[in-house]
């Protein structure tokens, strides 16, 4: 008998069931089929988060074109998302399937801070391109002059700046992070009712989501329908910005989305309202699929990312099923070729949308 392990777990059950009592909160604990049924729906969003992610990067990074100032936040957008599935997940299957927390107090801090702050960058970041839309809609010469390299690197490092200060709190003892009612992931101490807890918890959820998420929706619906009053002297560039503004409102706001049913659960604990354990899991699973798979998804949904891959894997399937003997390097010589010409068409300031 690992005695060892018998007190760890005895000390997060402790501190789960000393706060849920506070908050009013059936101190039962999930069963191991929920724990197990998390913890896969936890793996599937991370692989198809890593593989998502990794080929949107891969786009940006292998056409030259897409390698500019403007596109550098959805860059981080996604070194974000791909960091929280290769850091998330794999832990949280791993104590999802051993039905404990088995990293201990240091483990619980670190891991904590980790994905809390990688995903208040998803949402930071959401609202920084957002912004930089804004300014191009607003004032389209002085935005193509101030988008530069410097400074969008210096508003990539900003979001995890923000992210960071948000998170430092519990680790310098106001507030804490915890196991949270799943019994296998950790949060920042929600189910803490003393003022100082609850003030922290205000705080998080008003900069860390609700300002955001304003935001968001302030920026977009104003590029939607400054395009719509100009419609009918709109030219058809100013058409495909509205439907690709539309398309990232619609995406942010699915993000923004997933993480209510949590944010809802936070406030509802800190006015004393009992929530189901089953609800705050689900809760939970929700918005940690939604982080890893968002990314890619926003990053997918530009037309030269699709574009680009479209070009790049077509010719490659296309000859695998139709021309097995093929030459290869006959084949792969078009490919070549067709991304060579639309590296060029980017670069160049083609039909292409942004």
């Amino acid at each position: 008998m690992d005695v060892r392990n018998i007190s760890r777990r005895s000390f997060f059950e402790d501190n789960r069931e000393v706060n849920s009592s506070a908050a009013g909160i059936s101190v039962d604990g999930p069963s191991r089929t929920a724990q197990i049924v998390f913890g896969v729906v936890i793996l599937l969003a991370g692989l198809t988060g890593v593989l998502g992610n990794g080929l949107a990067l891969h786009a940006l990074y292998a056409c030259r074109a897409l390698r500019n100032p403007k596109h550098y936040l959805v860059v981080n957008l996604c070194i974000a998302g791909g960091l929280l599935c290769v850091v998330y997940c794999p832990v949280t299957v791993w104590a999802s399937f051993a039905h404990t927390w088995p990293f201990g107090q240091l483990g619980c801090d670190m891991f904590g801070f980790s994905v809390s702050v990688m995903v208040i960058v998803l949402m930071a970041t959401q609202l920084a391109i957002a912004v930089q839309r804004f300014a191009v809609a607003i004032k389209p010469l002085t935005a193509a002059v101030s988008i530069t390299r410097g400074r969008m690197l210096l508003s990539a490092a900003f979001t995890w700046l923000y992210s960071a200060l948000l998170m430092l709190p519990p680790l310098l003892g106001w507030n804490r992070f915890i196991i949270d009612q799943s019994g296998v992931s950790v949060m920042f101490d929600y189910l803490a009712l003393d003022g100082l807890s609850r003030a922290y918890v205000i705080v998080l959820v008003v900069f860390a989501f609700a300002v955001p998420l304003i935001g968001i929706v302030c920026c977009y619906m104003y590029i939607f329908f400054a395009v719509r009053r100009s419609r009918q002297d709109a030219n058809v560039t100013c058409k495909r910005e509205a439907k690709t503004a539309l398309v990232a409102l619609r995406y942010s706001a699915l993000f923004c989305a997933s993480w209510t049913p949590f944010a809802a659960v936070v406030l509802l604990t800190q006015c004393k309202v009992t929530v189901s354990i089953n609800f705050g899991m689900v809760a939970s699973a929700i918005s940690k699929c939604s982080s890893t798979i968002h990314p890619m998804m926003f990053a997918l949904s530009l037309p030269v990312v699709r574009r680009y891959h479209k070009v790049a894997w077509s010719p490659a399937l296309l000859a695998s099923v139709r021309f097995p003997s093929s030459a290869p390097r006959q084949r792969s010589l078009g490919s070549g070729r067709k991304l060579i010409r639309l590296d060029s068409r980017l670069s160049h300031g083609g039909k292409t949308g942004n």
